[in-house]
């Protein structure tokens, strides 16, 4: 199939988080699968790179990528060019991915595919999940009532990525056609590194035999981090352990956690260290015991499946929005956001650090399984092959 995703951020734009990861991890999983994929995107994230192609596709692992400049005004994004490529190229393409909303560009892209006849497919990415809707309410509600939703009714389908997700849009959009496919996870990217793992502990005074526990991803209200203090000072005092944040500080998170931590007298337990690059996390997911995840609403969970595939086990919240399946994996747990619960349940993780030792690579192996590019993009091009009428 000729399949073009159409997404306003994308690899390497790194900055951004999980999104442009798993956009570009189902791309490159589609064209790996013998589809000859296409994305267009802007430069968004990538202003500052001069040697960026601008509008003219360039090879990224496969897929034909062009990036578009685009700028930010009042409404969002404004990619003029990007929008005019749609608007002429539609028709090429079997099936049209969105990936995201609350873009000015998508619905008339939407209506562009329409009038070519083309069936499109949005994945709003957490984006309509009831915590998006309380930021920045009054505008996403106008926009909402005269823009978004006219545009998601006219989706040939609704891609969810969780559970959880797939019954907030069921609910949201009960005339739109949903179905439930995981985001891809680029595995093979994240692979233990024992004597990196080593170094990092010998370089920051932590010795191999005292617990590590992580938390990656932006330090950001949402992510609920500061309850995390609380939990851990319920680990018995006699046991040592450090607590790592690994993420760039969006919203002054990292002052409350700092405070958090010191009111409880841990804060020499804790390590921060901002944003780090894929190379940087693997390190980090290598060198912890655990993942702590407690976020409030996560719509999937990119950091847990990582972890995983580095042979970290993993606690997260009944908010993340993967919990379902990743429960089902070994080394995962899923405890509902209570101080007094996620302290017994760190305690148990502690427990068990020798027998996790042992086991890495059967966790690395179920998160390959599971979420893999190639597993992931069977199952879209399924659905994508269903609504282009090609089964």
């Amino acid at each position: 199939m000729k399949i073009l995703q159409f997404s306003a951020i994308y690899a390497p734009a790194w900055k951004w988080g999980g999104p442009p990861r798993s956009v570009s991890n189902l791309a490159e999983g589609l064209a790996a699968n013998g589809h000859e994929v296409t994305v267009f995107t802007t430069d968004a994230g990538l202003e500052a790179d001069i040697d960026l192609m601008r509008g003219r596709p360039v090879l990224r692992n496969g897929v034909s990528v062009t990036y578009f400049p685009a700028h930010f005004n009042m409404l969002g994004l404004a990619a003029p060019a990007l929008a005019a490529a749609i608007q002429d190229q539609a028709s090429r393409f079997d099936v049209i991915h969105f990936s995201g909303v609350w873009q000015p560009t998508f619905p008339a892209a939407g209506k562009a595919a329409r009038r070519a006849g083309v069936p499109y497919v949005v994945s709003p990415r957490g984006m309509l999940g009831p915590y998006s809707f309380t930021q920045g309410r009054l505008k996403k509600f106008l926009y909402w009532r005269l823009v978004e939703r006219a545009h998601l009714r006219r989706a040939a389908a609704l891609h969810a990525t969780s559970a959880m997700e797939y019954e907030e849009l069921s609910a949201l959009l009960p005339s739109v056609p949903v179905f439930n496919v995981p985001n891809a996870i680029d595995t093979a990217a994240w692979r233990r590194d024992e004597r990196a793992a080593a170094e990092w502990r010998a370089r920051h005074g932590i010795a191999s035999d005292i617990p590590v526990f992580l938390a990656s991803g932006r330090l950001h209200h949402k992510k609920g981090l500061e309850f995390l203090a609380e939990a851990l000072a319920h680990v018995p005092a006699g046991q040592d352990w450090r607590m790592v944040f690994a993420g760039p500080d969006e919203d002054g998170t990292k002052a409350n956690l700092e405070a958090g931590f010191a009111a409880m007298g841990l804060r020499d337990r804790v390590v921060f260290c901002g944003q780090c690059d894929t190379r940087e996390l693997t390190i980090l997911y290598s060198a912890a015991d655990a993942l702590l995840f407690p976020s409030r609403h996560e719509n999937f969970g990119n950091v847990a499946v990582e972890a995983l595939a580095c042979g970290c086990p993993v606690l997260l919240s009944d908010g993340v929005g993967a919990a379902g399946a990743l429960a089902k994996l070994p080394g995962v747990k899923v405890v509902k956001r209570d101080a007094k619960e996620w302290g017994t349940a760190v305690n148990a993780l502690i427990a068990e650090c020798a027998m996790w030792a042992g086991r890495r690579a059967e966790l690395a192996n179920a998160a390959e399984a599971t979420f893999s590019p190639r597993s992931v993009a069977i199952a879209v091009a399924a659905e994508y092959a269903r609504l282009a009428g090609k089964t």
